[in-house]
């Protein structure tokens, strides 16, 4: 396995500064004051992790939350009888990885995990830090509104396909839908997250 390059001085600050670059797109202006305080030191913390890392094991209080640099995470519960995972999110590169209630509240994550699909590039803040941050800067309310609709929507575009009845259509929904996932899953972590079995998906991928 290939050693994780570490992490330069000036790489943090780049990898710092893509998370300020994403909140002001998102916010649709500068977000001065706001960006002077993630980059305070100690405020915001990047750092790799390798396929399979477990960023939040179930029943845990949630900490932390993520900014997912590059990689893909998922969000899944496993069933108690069948040891099978059942996946509820996936999160792409250019996004925040955060249980939103759980991660203010620092409640457990209940049956939820949260694990590496790929290699990932994170950068990583703690409740604590950002309750400070939620009291000093009213746009941290607005952008965090912002980011939960947008899980929200996503979460969306995945229960339409669950509750699309005919399953052999789903596939097809699911490469429409989230085109950064293609080719970029497991055929067991397909079936699970649009709610098929690996041959209604192959007979999908051979039509």
């Amino acid at each position: 396995m290939k050693k994780l390059s570490k992490l330069t001085d000036q790489m943090i600050i780049l990898w710092k500064q893509c998370v300020i670059d994403y909140l002001e797109r998102l916010y649709g202006k500068p977000l001065k004051e706001l960006a002077e305080a993630l980059l305070m030191p100690g405020a915001l913390t990047p750092r790799y992790r390798r396929k399979g890392y477990i960023l939040q094991y179930q029943d845990m209080p949630v900490f932390e939350a993520h900014y997912l640099k590059s990689g893909l995470v998922k969000l899944y519960s496993i069933d108690a009888q069948s040891g099978a995972e059942k996946i509820f999110y996936i999160w792409e590169p250019d996004s925040v990885i955060v249980m939103y209630e759980e991660f203010r509240e620092n409640l457990p994550s209940g049956d939820y995990f949260i694990e590496l699909i790929t290699d990932c590039e994170l950068v990583s803040i703690t409740n604590m830090c950002m309750e400070g941050i939620y009291e000093q800067h009213p746009a941290a309310h607005d952008l965090t509104h912002k980011i939960t609709s947008q899980q929200k929507r996503r979460n969306w575009q995945q229960m339409n396909i669950l509750l699309t009845p005919a399953k052999s259509n789903r596939f097809a929904m699911f490469e429409q839908r989230f085109p950064g996932l293609r080719g970029k899953l497991s055929n067991d972590e397909i079936c699970s997250f649009i709610g098929i079995g690996v041959a209604t998906l192959t007979n999908s991928k051979n039509e």
